[in-house]
């Protein structure tokens, strides 16, 4: 039999991680595969707790997991997702022996925290230390990881882990049933840039610096700053009602404090992720601009669906020398691209891969 795991939170079922949206497709398109789904329920942190509440609700924890995992055994597949939502100690000690059992493990690298998280965990040097050499040590036990790509498989292969075992996705896909609304009405190339995200200062500084050189829509949670002519705050929505609503020219791909180029550890996971908005962006029909350096830059020019660009200052000559013919033609390639994210094809093939090369 082959199995997933999907994880959620055992006191608050109905809410979502941040990302959720990326996770539930990944279930979502294992379940279209045939996979049978393991629901784990995890415990939601919890800041204030004491060290002794703490090291009682990972013992629940370690309880569910071997409980939920008990019946996997010799021929069987299992598929985990890396981080799960809640990590205990001994969470590896748990999965190696189902894999001890006969059971073969295929691992979904959903955030790479090894390298990620390095940057803002300085003063927790012990912790990240420990979570790196559990991350390493699921996936060398692994017997096929997917991760988003070629730049972060380099990543992966620079701990140890064997190249031969592990398939690239390529890019996010972005689950929806139907065409978003009016796709060739709300799309123009003399419509505002569109911005989506998280507007914490920490994360997406440089929203908070932008000139007047060209008009920008922001969407998200977190926005401290000031509106005006060219710079509007549109509000928060969902993924899905977003991708009805929001009207402009291009989708921005971006991170850091800075316009000259991207900074910070969110920037630098640019390099090697595949972030979510830009997805977001071809699934709703909507061209891109991306920093030059992030992974996904390549895919966005190969594809014709988008611009790579090194500062965000390029902006306004952009803006300015795309012809309506020439962006008509990036709109056309956005929306062929992005109907096959609504579809979960990249998603769906990298499954299949990894299930032949276990010989399923």
């Amino acid at each position: 039999m082959k199995y997933y795991t999907e994880t959620n939170y055992m006191d608050h079922d109905d809410l979502r991680t941040a990302g959720g949206k990326g996770r539930d497709d990944y279930f979502e398109v294992l379940r279209r595969c045939g996979l049978e789904c393991i629901r784990i329920p995890t415990l939601r942190k919890s800041t204030s707790l004491s060290i002794i509440d703490r090291l009682l609700l990972e013992t629940r924890l370690r309880k569910v997991w071997k409980e939920n995992l008990s019946k996997l055994g010799e021929g069987d597949v299992l598929v985990l997702h890396s981080p799960v939502s809640e990590k205990f100690t001994g969470y590896t000690r748990v999965i190696n022996k189902v894999k001890k059992r006969g059971c073969r493990i295929v691992n979904i690298v959903f955030d790479l925290e090894t390298f990620f998280m390095s940057d803002y965990r300085k003063a927790a040097y012990i912790k990240h230390a420990f979570d790196a050499k559990s991350e390493a040590d699921l996936f060398r036990m692994s017997d096929v990881l997917i991760v988003h790509n070629k730049k972060m498989k380099e990543k992966i292969v620079s701990l140890g882990i064997d190249p031969g075992k592990i398939v690239c996705v390529g890019v996010m896909d972005y689950l929806r049933d139907d065409e978003p609304a009016d796709m060739d009405k709300r799309f123009s190339p003399d419509g505002p840039v569109v911005f989506c995200g998280n507007l914490l200062r920490s994360k997406s500084g440089f929203a908070y610096v932008l000139g007047d050189d060209f008009k920008i829509d922001l969407y998200g949670p977190g926005f401290t700053g000031r509106t005006s002519d060219k710079v509007n705050y549109r509000g928060v929505f969902t993924s899905l009602e977003l991708m009805d609503v929001m009207t402009g020219s291009f989708g921005l791909v971006w991170d850091g404090t800075s316009v000259k180029t991207c900074t910070g550890a969110c920037g630098e996971y640019l390099s090697y992720n595949n972030p979510h908005k830009m997805s977001h962006y071809l699934a709703s029909g909507m061209p891109v601009l991306i920093w030059k350096g992030a992974a996904l830059a390549e895919f966005v020019t190969a594809e014709g669906c988008g611009v790579a660009i090194s500062s965000l200052d390029e902006i306004p000559g952009i803006l300015q020398s795309v012809s309506p013919e020439q962006y008509e033609m990036l709109k056309m390639n956005a929306g062929r691209v992005g109907s096959e994210m609504r579809e979960g094809v990249h998603i769906r093939k990298a499954v299949l891969k990894a299930l032949d090369m276990l010989g399923e």
